[in-house]
């Protein structure tokens, strides 16, 4: 009878954790848990929050600190589709682009119009540090942008009570142990307030503050996002306006050094 239960359980908690790989979200202490369905169904309602948004476009401003950049203020209008493609671009007073940076999901594209110089890299594990300051992927931004909370790698998760303030943590974890990402919600587990991300070391990558969100054709997306990293520097974004599912030809995600100092 021992032997039977100890095979019923093994059965049960190697389904579990198959099925935890779909969410990547599993529990070193028990697998049969109700914090591991908690943890699971949070996980993907926040992963498959406005599914449906494919595409996006919007234009705003942002501002700078750090880095020698005081209260620098920018007009600024970007593109993005899922899951990894963006187009940004710095504009001038006059609306010209000072600065664009385009990520097709293969290459990584910087061009600065004022000092007519072009970069392309491979965007894989490359980030946008060198135009926003800020060590964020692409994949990332897009995903905030679309706002859905990205999700990072990893082997637990588990909800915390949030010690400084009201509401919950969302912890995850990679090899058991490292914290990879914590996503900050509210009493109601419906509003995501923060998020940061760090590396397998535990040193902070960045973390964003979801200030104010707006609502467009049904869809909840960002209206003012902070963004901040741990050497000091940050951003605030304003948006002003935002427009959902456009359609966008796949050469906007791609710059060349003529086309991308001529735009």
């Amino acid at each position: 009878m021992a032997m039977k239960h100890a095979i019923i359980l093994f059965s049960a908690a190697f389904f579990l954790f198959a099925c935890g790989g779909i969410s990547g979200v599993t529990s070193k202490k028990s697998l049969v848990s109700e914090d591991l369905y908690e943890a699971t169904n949070l996980l993907l309602s926040l992963k498959n929050k406005n599914s449906e948004l494919k595409t996006f476009k919007g234009a705003g401003k942002v501002t700078f600190w750090g880095n020698g950049k005081k209260g620098l203020i920018s007009n600024i209008a970007w593109v993005g589709s899922e899951p990894d493609k963006i187009r940004i671009a710095m504009l001038s007073l006059s609306g010209q682009p000072v600065v664009s940076l385009a990520c097709d999901g293969t290459w990584l594209y910087f061009v600065s119009h004022t000092e007519q110089r072009f970069y392309k890299k491979p965007s894989k594990n490359s980030t946008l540090k060198k135009f926003i300051l800020i060590p964020i992927k692409s994949r990332d931004i897009v995903s905030i942008l679309a706002g859905r909370i990205p999700v990072s790698k990893h082997d637990s998760a588990t909800i915390k009570k949030n010690r400084s303030k009201d509401g919950y943590v969302l912890v995850l974890k990679k090899d058991w142990e490292n914290i990879v990402e914590k996503i900050y919600l509210d009493e109601t587990w419906t509003t995501v307030q923060k998020l940061e991300m760090f590396d397998l070391s535990g040193l902070l990558l960045y973390r964003v503050e979801f200030i104010r969100m707006q609502n467009i054709n049904g869809l909840l997306v960002p209206s003012r996002l902070f963004f901040s990293g741990a050497n000091g520097d940050s951003f605030q974004l304003d948006i002003n306006r935002y427009w959902a599912d456009v359609s966008i030809l796949p050469s906007t995600f791609v710059l060349t050094p003529q086309r991308g100092l001529e735009d």
